[in-house]
């Protein structure tokens, strides 16, 4: 699926099946075109819709591949920490890396413990740590492991699983083809307290969880729809599904070629969002050039928001997205694997302050 070389086959797909990335269906711009250019009616209607909406150009503050002695291989997650700086995770080195608000490379940090890590959270001065391999939620402090790691047991070692850290709580997202797929609150130990139950075919729900406010935003990486639930959801409470109406992507031909039956594999159309305020910013994967679309709190669309195009490259693939709030605008972070691992820092400076939602 992603693009590697043969040598390194083996090893990626591991961190592929446990880091949640071997997802069922193909990318963009790798799956063969079809020839019917049917949509379904929503998507014709959201493709109106982004027609419509206005496009900002984003703006690149810095990018970086770190440096000669610790270059990015395989950069995961991204989350903004204190100060301004970014946090990253490396699947491929195992290890974090700590950036400046310039840039500027902190540290790596290594440990034997990190297992394909993932950023669930970020707690004041703590980073919350969730080692897919090996199913163990660490926190790190400058640098170092600390207080004694908590481990979430899977309910199939081939299931997918999707953590998130709030700032009281945490909280699994598990998707499996021959296990139930449900989102679970856990309790202090890891364990489960609540669970709602996600019904369907499995792969439309897979993707990360993120916080919005007092919800939970579970993202559907194949789907323009996100699904809602309070934090403080009750157990077998059912989810809410919202409609990203105006995403627009030259995939949606696959995807309803997919959806009858005429294609075997539905296209990945974004791989993250971030909430800020009461915008939803999702990545909306382009080949060559990042752009992400705003959403209110309804699903609507606001703004598109588009990188230059440094050139058209059907092997550019970002992986994550985090946001926040500037005194003149947004700041994003976005990681990306392909043609060559690297993090990208953009900022947005709208033209009206309220021209998407503020923190």
């Amino acid at each position: 699926m992603s693009p590697m070389n043969l040598a390194a086959l083996g090893r990626g797909l591991l961190v592929f099946v446990v880091g949640g990335m071997l997802l069922p269906g193909c990318l963009p711009y790798s799956c063969q075109p079809q020839p019917n250019e049917a949509l379904y009616p929503s998507d014709s209607l959201s493709r109106q819709v982004a027609e419509e909406t206005p496009a900002d150009t984003l703006e690149r503050r810095w990018q970086t591949t770190g440096t000669e002695g610790h270059a990015l291989a395989h950069p995961r997650t991204v989350r903004f920490v204190q100060e301004g700086g970014l946090a990253v995770s490396d699947v491929e080195r195992n290890s974090l890396f700590r950036f400046g608000a310039d840039g500027r490379l902190l540290r790596e940090v290594e440990d034997a413990g990190f297992r394909t890590p993932y950023l669930i959270g970020a707690r004041a001065d703590t980073l919350i740590v969730f080692n897919a391999e090996s199913n163990r939620i660490d926190r790190v402090v400058d640098g170092r492991r600390v207080g004694l790691p908590v481990s979430y047991e899977r309910p199939a070692p081939e299931t997918l699983v999707y953590m998130l850290a709030t700032d009281t709580t945490m909280y699994a997202k598990v998707v499996g083809q021959n296990t139930d797929s449900f989102v679970a609150r856990l309790g202090a130990n890891a364990q489960p307290t609540a669970r709602a139950p996600l019904r369907g075919p499995h792969w439309r729900y897979a993707g990360f969880l993120r916080a919005w406010g007092d919800t939970l935003v579970s993202l559907s990486g194949f789907r323009p729809t996100v699904d809602l639930l309070r934090r403080g959801f009750r157990n077998e409470a059912t989810p809410d599904s919202l409609a990203l109406v105006g995403f627009n992507s030259p995939m949606l031909e696959r995807r309803y070629a997919f959806g009858q039956g005429d294609a075997t594999e539905a296209p990945l159309l974004s791989p993250a969002a971030a909430p800020v305020g009461d915008t939803l910013f999702v990545l909306n994967l382009r080949p060559g050039w990042v752009q992400i679309d705003a959403y209110d709190r309804r699903g609507r669309l606001q703004r598109r928001l588009v990188g230059r195009n440094e050139e058209t490259n059907p092997n550019f693939y970002p992986l994550d997205l985090d946001a926040r709030r500037t005194e003149d605008g947004y700041v994003f972070a976005v990681t990306i694997r392909s043609p060559e691992a690297r993090l990208k820092v953009l900022e947005w400076r709208p033209e009206s302050p309220g021209s998407a939602g503020g923190r």
